[in-house]
């Protein structure tokens, strides 16, 4: 039987067949009917997710272009795929891990360095047997190729490891991110919430010389992608930089305080909700930071609650700490990164209607040609929009007299 691998049919966990998705670079489709190849020749057994049985989960696989040894103009065409198989067992050790090793050396043999074709970068293996709909088990595995996986995007070598979260578009990201640093001041503090491996707060700590960049991330395991992007950024980069286990959606003030502008990039379902109702009522929270006498000191010695220890624990500081200069001051600016439609224009109707924040700007980005999915970038500030009314009084004083005014 021939193996199906593609996506879900919209609604369901039917698994629709893409064997030459036009959105995919030919790469990637190229992988895929290796896989599919493998999986055949080996007597792969799909997983069946009614019976739960079976060997082969899921599969991710993502691209590189990250070569420096040849032309810039020839990158994109000689990208590289990072395989992630998702396998039913629970680790190595279990006895259907032979067939698992045999279809990533299939994989490497056909499309690795030594083959004709050299389009694998690596092969990964996952071990998940949950019966929920998470994608990956906490255990991962090198198999083949290299474990470094790169990408040059908004002015940064990123680092990604395959159990972070990464933009499948690279290049309409990077569009995305230099149109994005645009909206950041030179000099500015910055929250990246639901930052990832740090691609957003790195690149604009690099582009926009910020005093300090604040990561804060759900995912534990992008924390080391996060550190060996640091090592690679440029020497000019003299920023207070940190990233933060921490869910954006527990004590969600604490994360925004002290930072000149704030950058959300959330999950389709987009902002948590006590997220939102922090910046739908951020001006009173601020004369209550301001107000209060208690040192930010004194509040992490006598700090008890759990996931505000782990974030400490497991947070990376890189230079010299923030200064406590502005510790209680909030955000002016609001940069939401969406990739889900809807959910944006509740989130961005509940903002507007909380007369705390004003639409400045906003651009689409086509990261799924062919698709309706459009990624959205927009830039609120605080305060409420000058109404209408008085902005024509305020132009008809400034010209009067003139017969003619020019529009």
């Amino acid at each position: 039987m021939k193996p199906l691998i593609g996506l879900y049919e919209e609604g369901t966990h039917n698994v629709v067949d893409i064997p030459h998705c036009k959105a995919h670079h030919p790469n990637i489709n190229a992988a895929v009917e290796l896989l599919r190849q493998g999986i055949t020749k080996l007597n792969i057994e799909p997983f069946d997710e009614d019976e739960g049985t079976g060997e082969l989960r899921y599969v991710q696989m993502a691209l590189t272009t990250y070569n420096t040894s040849i032309p810039a103009s020839e990158r994109y065409k000689n990208g590289k795929v990072q395989v992630s198989l998702v396998w039913n067992s629970r680790n190595e050790n279990s006895h259907n891990f032979e067939k698992l090793n045999a279809l990533a050396n299939f994989l490497w043999r056909n499309g690795g360095p030594r083959s004709d074709l050299r389009f694998i970068h690596s092969v990964w293996a996952n071990f998940q047997t949950s019966t929920n709909n998470i994608i990956f088990g906490n255990r991962w595995r090198h198999l083949l190729g290299e474990s470094g996986f790169w990408e040059h995007v908004g002015g940064i070598d990123m680092s990604l490891a395959p159990s972070s979260f990464g933009q499948a578009n690279t290049r309409a990201f990077d569009i995305l991110l230099r149109k994005l640093q645009k909206y950041v001041p030179y000099g500015a503090s910055v929250t990246d919430l639901y930052a990832g491996a740090g691609a957003i707060g790195l690149s604009l700590a690099a582009s926009r010389k910020c005093r300090s960049v604040k990561c804060v991330e759900v995912n534990k395991e992008s924390k080391l992608s996060f550190e060996k992007t640091v090592e690679r950024l440029p020497n000019h980069v003299d920023s207070s930089i940190s990233w933060h286990h921490a869910d954006a959606s527990d004590e969600p003030l604490s994360w925004l305080m002290g930072s000149e502008v704030v950058v959300v990039d959330p999950p389709r379902k987009g902002l948590d909700a006590s997220l939102l109702d922090a910046l739908r009522i951020i001006s009173s929270l601020e004369r209550k930071a301001k107000s209060s006498p208690e040192s930010s000191d004194s509040k992490v010695k006598d700090e008890k609650r759990p996931w505000v220890l782990r974030s400490l624990k497991d947070s990376v500081q890189i230079g010299s700490k923030p200064t406590l200069e502005d510790s209680g001051s909030l955000p002016q600016t609001l940069i939401y990164i969406s990739c889900g439609w809807e959910s944006f224009k509740e989130d961005c109707m509940t903002l507007l209607s909380s007369k705390k924040w004003r639409l400045q700007k906003a651009h689409g980005f086509n990261f799924f040609p062919g698709t309706q999915s459009i990624e959205v970038l927009a830039v609120f500030k605080r305060g409420q929009a000058a109404s209408l009314k008085k902005k024509k009084s305020g132009k008809k004083k400034k010209r009067l007299g003139r017969k003619h005014p020019s529009i």
